[in-house]
């Protein structure tokens, strides 16, 4: 498949405010139809704060064997997929914004060379406390999730790297900023 548009892969540890810059920058793109905000498979019931379709295992396995995933992974005990549909959309040169793993970034680079990684990070104490605050899991479970988070640093010249540790909308800015330097037809 030849792939002219840029997928941007917004990665980072659990509490760095991902979703959060990823919806700043949903609201003031929303009326640019060359840019897509992908809505990930979980296996997981819907949480305050991210938005995403979630199934259960069975079902996520089912989707696995069917091809309808461009990416998947494990994390956290859960499953994650982004949507096949992301590959018709940069073959005709759109922007197509995820949130993803660090985990699969050597596949995306592989599969996808207009790749753009987008490395969301905050001090550990902000992580923590983010974590706490959103109440999704206990507090074994944040321990794992910040242990995973300083185990996994993200580096190089095709990474932009982008601090969240004070309000969203100065780091949601340089994410706009980003979008719109990819796509020239944004507004």
């Amino acid at each position: 498949m030849e792939v002219r548009g840029c997928l941007v892969l917004v990665v980072g540890p659990s509490g760095a405010g991902k979703d959060t810059l990823i919806d700043y920058a949903r609201g003031r793109l929303e009326n640019d139809r060359r840019v897509h905000f992908v809505r990930r498979v979980i296996s997981r019931p819907t949480a305050v704060g991210e938005d995403h379709e979630p199934v259960d295992d069975d079902e996520f396995r089912r989707r696995v064997i069917k091809g309808a995933f461009a990416l998947h992974w494990q994390a956290h005990g859960l499953s994650y997929g982004i949507p096949s549909d992301i590959d018709a959309w940069l073959k005709r040169g759109d922007v197509v914004i995820a949130n993803g793993s660090r985990a699969i970034l050597s596949e995306a680079q592989e599969r996808y060379p207009q790749l753009l990684v987008v490395n969301v990070t905050a001090p550990m104490e902000v992580l923590a406390k983010r974590l706490v605050e959103r109440g999704r899991e206990n507090l074994e479970s944040i321990r794992q999730r910040l242990l995973r988070s300083k185990q996994q640093s993200i580096e190089g010249d095709d990474v932009l790297q982008i601090d969240n540790s004070g309000a969203p909308e100065v780091a949601g800015e340089r994410l706009l900023a980003v979008l719109i330097a990819r796509d020239g037809r944004a507004k």
